[in-house]
């Protein structure tokens, strides 16, 4: 009967309305934790049910003291956000409050913080809900792309962007991603080919799309080189010019692969022949000169075909330390006589001055230009002895 007694008060106790508390001070402690042998244990006192009921009544106390403290209030949280303070967003669960801490986070400038609630709505929403969002906020969009690209989710890019209609922003961005972060070239080639296709080809009125294709082309020409030449003689990363100068030097190539190559990547035929006269001259190939420059005509006389002013053609010889017959060969082309002797005189290609003085019958202008010269040298002879030519009239004598 008594512990039938005790089991009724027992549930009396937690079925009434009144709070009922266990508190046990410090001296209470102590006594519980050093008990004398004699006290009794705590299940022989209460119920074990009994027990159990009081932790789970502590635990919701606590819960309710806790989400009292909590308030969903944007600013303070994105204070505390930006102050480094620990903060909650569960509290946020509506749509509502979201787009209340989106905007906060926006008013805010804080690029840190933003991508902080940005990353928190893609966690708690749908996706369309979740990119709508972001569609009506451009800040948030620009700062959400920027993370996106530096972790390289190129996918997630494209669809942002494609969903609000900047198909070429998101494939300017997906290109400089790919060639910032891929070094090798096999791998790079595969995939400026997948971006190209993806992203770029009907993108015809944007001038990038011309760019990617010739790069994937050049890459195409220099993965060909590395597994025919070992790629010892060329970086596979290599520039337009720099492949065009490697096929200019290397022999295994004609001048016609070097022009279709220059053709095919857009290289001016001026810019393509200053940089054929450098190498081979810097080779010494003078012949190899001539042979693209100068044709002979129906007539057997020999014409000089090229885009550039021929003067051009002069200083670069000369600055490449070209033979004087070699820059005199070409000097013979400048049409007007005074550049001509003008330009022998910088060149110190006397013969061609001093035959110009004879074609013009300029006896002094040839003995200022004699007395100039090395005394005993060839040049001085030379002129020495076009003063002596009996058919000349010289019209100063």
């Amino acid at each position: 009967m008594e512990c039938q007694h005790r089991a009724d008060d027992d549930e009396d106790f937690w079925n009434s309305n009144e709070k009922h508390y266990f508190c046990f001070d410090k001296e209470d402690q102590e006594a519980l934790i050093n008990r004398p042998e004699n006290l009794k244990p705590l299940l022989s006192v209460i119920s074990e049910k009994t027990l159990y009921c009081i932790i789970a009544l502590d635990k919701i106390e606590n819960i309710n003291e806790e989400s009292n403290n909590i308030c969903i209030e944007p600013d303070i949280t994105l204070r505390k956000i930006l102050m480094g303070q620990s903060y909650s967003l569960e509290p946020y669960k509506s749509l509502a409050s979201k787009t209340a801490l989106l905007n906060s986070a926006v008013r805010s400038g804080n690029g840190n913080a933003i991508i902080i609630i940005i990353l928190f709505l893609k966690k708690t929403l749908k996706k369309s809900l979740f990119y709508r969002l972001l569609a009506e906020r451009t800040e948030a969009v620009n700062i959400y792309i920027h993370y996106l690209s530096i972790k390289l989710e190129t996918n997630e890019i494209t669809d942002i962007l494609s969903m609000l209609g900047q198909s070429e922003n998101s494939a300017m961005i997906n290109l400089h991603i790919i060639l910032k972060n891929i070094q090798d070239c096999d791998k790079l080639l595969h995939k400026l080919r997948n971006c190209y296709k993806t992203q770029f080809f009907n993108l015809i009125d944007c001038k990038e799309t011309q760019f990617l294709n010739s790069y994937i082309e050049l890459l195409e020409w220099c993965l060909a080189v590395k597994n025919t030449d070992n790629g010892e003689k060329i970086e596979t990363n290599c520039s337009v010019l720099d492949f065009l100068r490697y096929i200019c030097k290397n022999d295994k190539y004609s001048s016609q692969s070097a022009l279709m190559f220059s053709q095919q990547h857009n290289v001016s035929l001026e810019q393509y022949h200053k940089i054929i006269i450098k190498v081979k001259a810097s080779l010494g190939e003078w012949e190899s000169i001539d042979n693209i420059f100068l044709t002979k005509g129906w007539r057997g006389n020999i014409k000089l075909q090229t885009s550039l002013p021929v003067e051009d053609i002069i200083k670069l010889l000369y600055k490449e330390h070209a033979p004087l017959n070699v820059i005199e060969k070409y000097l013979k082309y400048v049409d007007i006589i005074d550049k001509r002797l003008e330009l022998a005189k910088s060149f110190n290609c006397y013969r061609i001055a001093i035959d110009i003085f004879v074609e013009q019958g300029d006896k002094t202008a040839l003995l200022e230009y004699k007395n100039k010269l090395q005394p005993q040298s060839e040049e001085y002879f030379y002129a020495t002895n076009a003063l002596r030519i009996p058919s000349v009239k010289w019209k100063n004598n």
